[in-house]
Parts: structure tokens; C-alpha cells; sequence
């Protein structure tokens, strides 16, 4: 006991007053050198917003200067797009009316000749209604030894490499493809697309060079900024379908063009407005701000300088267009312009020996929050698993409690012999055969989830017709449907040809398509269900006209348990397994499911499986 007491008191005396004592003082320490470097801190941190605003001016100033200076030297016309400062998002030219799209096609329209013309509907002919596709080639030769114009002689190219690729002559379209992709990037059709574009998605599409079509597609990005926003959706479009990793890069530096392009449509409208004040600062425009600037110098006119000010920003700062409780108001020089300083950013002379002391509390407390939001992010995965299946079981319940409900209520009036009309009875049981149809496709979901969760899932694939199949579905789906009041209108191309599938697998992704147009069409009664070929796909497609997905939602659709929330989907019951089991029965078959929609307007799911070669001339 007596040893007990003496290494207490050792203990205290030796290590817990020392640390106390060491801890007081150093806590002292730190709140003195604290409170004097926040006596000091506002003004270092003015002096360091004044410093980057020298710096800002300075950095403008050059670029404004070292731009005029390459354009007179070179002589060039002043045209929005890449110039050789890269924080300079365009340099464009003022007209009287303002500000000018640079992307506005003001070409004099050309008439073609009456042997081009004459060639050209000879070829279409030939191609369409004939089904000659050699002669349509012959034509198509002819015609573009007529063609006076650029737009003619790449429009011309376009329709030869089309009819060779239905004569199955795929080395001269790849050449015909190549040759467009090498001469038609500025030759546009009516609606300013240009043909190049037209090229490369074929030559995608059709699986002819897909290298060769992205490198186009990245080349036009780095080389063009500003250009229509169609074009730039559709090369977006493109190298997503894509799927490389170089067209992932690039599609980050689309999605920047998007933006831009946005922005200076807004700009283009708003100018007016704001050419005043550009005239005598630097104004901030937009929510990440560009910089514009108006300036002229001899022998150039009035030029528009936009330059990002993500780039162009002095380290440790942003730039924004917001007043926000920490940034701080540039007003020589500049209009609308808020400045931002690190918050972790520290001043010389904060602190000298404090700064060891606090790293390491700071590295203690950085351990602490890791571990904290470890636990943390493990027990919300666990809650968020949990809720999955407590929502899934309460779906399935919901959606099973419903048919047996129908089905029971039914079958006992028929039991009880409450109606003896035949009409009613012959009703009666139409709808407890739906409603067990309706129970036996919820619960071959489930089953068939479970078995793709497993890797158990087969297929059976043997030649199959898909408009019977889509038929099938179709009859199937006749009576709920009608009983709901909604019309389905058919559509289904017999030309197609058999293909190696599992019918029964089809039929039910068509069926829980169908099920899914119902469930969310609201208000609207009308879907149509169509079965057609598109480049060189078997495409079903289901289509209502109900509320519609965000895009948001869009990519997300096709995952397990996942249901789109919102006021309107509530209410409405579902597993959010239908389209997860769509999407494997699709790629299973060598094929895809995507969806358009428009929120309010519709929704459009299409499955495409990929016709054989041998099958699709």
C-alpha cells in the first residue's frame, strides 16, 4: 500500500503537474500570440489584397497588350476563338449593333448548278425508291464533279459515303469518311453543322474508325472555343458514346465550352448594359467571372477582351462576382469584382515557436476528424444499406399487397355468387388472370434480381423474331391496359431480321417498360411501343408522355433499389429493380437501354441489340 502511494505521488509529482504546468503555460502562450496576430491580422490582410491587386492589373495589362500587339503585327481580322494567352477565354470584334456571335454565317447563298442538281436527285433516286446502290454511287460521282462549293462537294460526299456503305463497299466509304473528316470542318449544312461532324458519327456509329473520329473530335476542341452550342453538344455527344479514356479528358474541357457558350450568349444580350463600364474597367460577368475589358488601338477597331478569372487569379486568392463575409471589394480599376483570400493563408511574424506547437495539435485533431468520419462513413453505409432493404421490403410488400388485394376481393364476389351477369363474372375473372400475371412478373423480378446478384442468371438464346416478341408483349399488356384507359399504339418493322435472343428475357424488359409507362404517365393516356432498325441496331422503344426524368436522375435510373424522389414518384409504388433488370437482359443480348426524357413532356427508353453482319445488308 505504502509503494502503491509513493508511485501516485511520484506519478503526479513527476509527469502530471509537469504536463499540467506545461500545458497552462503553452495554452497561455498560444492565446497571447493569437490575440496579437489577430490585432495584426486585418490589416496584413488588406496589404495582401492590395498586393494582388497590383499584381491582377499588372497580369491584365500584359495580356491586353502582348494580344493587340500579335494581331497588328500578324494583321489578323479580329474573330472570337484560341488566341495565345490561355486565360483569355475570346478576343472579339465590335460592330455597330453591339456584340456579335462569332459564330454568326453570314456566306452569301450560292445556287447549284442545274447537271449538279440534276445528279444529285438522279443518286437519290437511285438510292431510295430503286434500292441501286452502285448507280446512286454513279450519280453521286457525277454530281460532285459539278459541285461549284465547298458545302456542295462535302454534302455530296456525305450521301456517296452512305450508299457505299449500303453496297457494302466499306473500304471506299472509310476513304469517303476520311476524306470529309480531312477538308469539311468549316463547310456547314443549313443549320450551321458542319459536315466533318456528320463523318466522325458515322464513322462511330458504323464502327469504321473510332480512333480516327475522336482524334477529329479532341482536335476540334483544342483548336475552336467558342463555336455553335448544337455542334458542341453533339461532339459531347460523340465522345461519349466513345467511351475512351482521352474522350473522358476531353470531355471535361466540353463541358468548360458548354458553359462558355451559355455564358456569352447571356453576355450577348446583356451588352449594352454592360459596354459603359467595360469602356473604363475591368468588369466581372457571370458566376465564375470573366474579366471584360473594351479597348481600341489603331489600326484595329473596338476589340472585347474576356479573360478567365480562374486563370488569371494571383495565388492564394479567387476571384468571384459575389460579396461574400470574407472577400473584399476591388474597386480601382475594376467594377463588380470581390477578391477572396485563403482562409488557411498565414502572415509572416503570426507565429514563430507556436506554429510547431499548433502543427502538432493539428495533426492529433486531423487523426481524430479521420477516424471520426471513418466511424461515421461506416455507420451511415451501414444506415443507408439498411434503409435499401427496409425500402425495398416495404416496395415489394406495397406492390404484392395490391394484386392479391384485387385478386381476393374478386375471387370472393365470384365465390359468394354476388353477380350474375356473365359480362361482370366473364370481368371478374379477366382481372384476377391480369393481377396474378401482374404478382408472377413482380415476383419473377425479384428472382431473377437474385439470380443476377448470385451469377446464376441464364439465358436461352435460340433464333427469335423480335416483332413477335414485341407483339406478345403487347397483347399481354392489352387489358391492364385498357382497363386504365390508356391507348397503345404499335409500331413494328416485319423486315427485321431473326436474331439469337431469349424471347421470354425480352418480352419481360418490354413488359416492365410498359409497366413503368404506365405507373408514371399521369394525366396522359398515350403510349406508343415501336420495333424498328436504326444503324444497323434492332431498336424497342417505349414512349409516354408523362411527367418525364430530370436529367440529373437520368444516369442513375438503372441502378438497384434506386427510385427517382420527388412529390409526384412518391406516391406511385415500384422496387426500383424493373430497369436495373432492363439493363442486364440488353447487355446480355450484346446491347445497350438509354433514355431521353424531358421532364414534363415524356420519357422515350429504347433497347438496342446489335443486328449481325451477315444480317443487316
Amino acid at each position: 500500500m505504502d509503494r502503491r502511494k509513493r508511485q501516485f505521488w511520484l506519478f503526479l509529482v513527476a509527469i502530471v503537474l509537469p504536463a499540467a504546468s506545461l500545458s497552462f503555460l503553452t495554452f497561455r502562450y498560444l492565446r497571447q500570440d493569437e490575440e496579437l496576430a489577430r490585432q495584426r491580422e486585418p490589416e496584413q490582410r488588406r496589404e495582401a489584397v492590395e498586393q494582388a491587386r497590383r499584381e491582377l492589373e499588372a497580369r491584365l495589362e500584359t495580356i491586353r497588350l502582348q494580344e493587340i500587339n500579335r494581331r497588328v503585327t500578324e494583321l489578323e481580322s479580329p474573330t472570337a476563338g484560341r488566341s495565345a494567352d490561355s486565360s483569355i477565354v475570346f478576343v472579339t470584334q465590335l460592330g455597330r449593333e453591339g456584340l456579335a456571335l462569332p459564330w454568326e454565317n453570314h456566306r452569301n447563298p450560292t445556287y447549284p448548278s442545274p447537271r449538279f442538281a440534276l445528279n444529285k436527285d438522279a443518286g437519290e433516286i437511285r438510292e431510295f425508291q430503286s434500292k441501286d446502290f452502285n448507280g446512286a454511287a454513279a450519280a453521286y460521282r457525277l454530281a460532285l464533279a459539278e459541285a461549284r462549293q465547298p458545302e456542295e462537294d462535302c454534302e455530296l460526299r456525305l450521301s456517296l459515303g452512305r450508299v457505299l456503305v449500303k453496297a457494302e463497299m466499306q473500304e471506299a466509304a472509310l476513304e469517303t469518311y476520311r476524306h470529309i473528316l480531312r477538308v469539311c470542318s468549316q463547310a456547314m449544312d443549313d443549320v450551321g453543322m458542319p459536315f466533318a461532324l456528320y463523318a466522325a458519327d458515322r464513322l462511330i456509329a458504323l464502327k469504321l474508325d473510332i480512333p480516327l473520329a475522336e482524334d477529329y473530335l479532341i482536335r476540334q476542341i483544342h483548336t475552336e472555343r467558342l463555336r455553335r452550342l448544337p455542334q458542341t453538344y453533339m461532339i459531347r455527344t460523340l465522345l461519349e458514346s466513345t467511351g475512351s479514356s482521352a474522350a473522358n479528358r476531353a470531355l471535361v474541357e466540353v463541358a468548360e465550352q458548354i458553359a462558355d457558350l451559355q455564358q456569352f450568349q447571356t453576355l450577348a444580350k446583356e451588352f449594352q448594359r454592360v459596354q459603359p463600364l467595360a469602356e473604363k474597367k475591368w468588369v466581372a460577368y457571370g458566376e465564375e467571372p470573366w474579366l471584360l475589358k473594351v479597348t481600341a488601338a489603331d489600326p484595329l477597331p473596338p476589340l472585347l477582351f474576356a479573360v478567365s478569372s480562374r486563370k488569371v487569379a494571383p495565388p492564394g486568392t479567387k476571384l468571384t462576382s459575389v460579396k461574400t463575409a470574407r472577400s473584399y471589394t476591388l474597386s480601382e480599376g475594376f467594377a463588380d469584382l470581390e477578391i477572396e483570400l485563403d482562409p488557411n493563408r498565414s502572415f509572416p511574424g503570426n507565429r514563430a515557436p507556436a506554429a510547431l506547437i499548433a502543427g502538432g495539435i493539428g495533426v492529433i485533431l486531423l487523426l481524430t476528424i479521420l477516424s471520426g468520419y471513418l466511424f461515421l462513413h461506416g455507420v451511415n453505409r451501414d444506415l443507408h444499406v439498411a434503409e435499401m432493404r427496409s425500402h425495398f421490403v416495404a416496395s415489394v410488400s406495397h406492390e404484392l399487397k395490391t394484386p392479391l388485394t384485387a385478386i381476393r376481393m374478386f375471387a370472393e364476389t365470384l365465390a359468394l355468387g354476388r353477380t350474375r351477369d356473365e359480362a361482370a363474372r366473364s370481368e371478374y375473372l379477366e382481372t384476377i388472370v391480369d393481377e396474378s400475371e401482374r404478382l408472377a412478373r413482380l415476383v419473377d423480378n425479384v428472382l431473377d434480381f437474385s439470380k443476377i446478384e448470385q451469377g446464376k442468371k441464364i439465358y436461352r438464346m435460340r433464333p427469335t423474331a423480335l416483332p413477335d416478341v414485341v407483339r406478345s408483349a403487347a397483347r399481354a399488356m392489352r387489358y391492364p391496359l385498357s382497363q386504365q384507359g390508356f391507348d397503345l399504339n404499335v409500331s413494328i418493322d416485319d423486315r427485321l431480321p431473326a436474331l439469337s435472343a431469349d424471347p421470354d428475357a425480352l418480352e419481360q424488359a418490354i413488359l416492365n417498360l410498359l409497366s413503368n409507362a404506365m405507373k408514371y404517365s399521369k394525366a396522359s393516356k398515350q403510349i406508343d411501343l415501336s420495333c424498328s432498325r436504326y444503324n444497323g441496331d434492332a431498336v424497342i422503344a417505349v414512349t409516354d408522355h408523362g411527367i418525364g426524368i430530370a436529367s440529373s436522375d437520368q444516369p442513375r435510373i438503372f441502378e438497384k433499389f434506386y427510385r427517382v424522389r420527388s412529390a409526384e414518384t412518391d406516391l406511385i409504388a415500384g422496387t426500383g429493380l424493373g430497369l436495373t433488370l432492363v439493363k442486364h437482359i440488353a447487355q446480355s443480348h450484346g446491347g445497350s437501354v438509354d433514355v431521353q426524357s424531358i421532364p414534363g413532356h415524356g420519357s422515350t427508353f429504347s433497347i438496342r441489340i446489335p443486328v449481325p453482319p451477315e444480317d443487316s445488308a
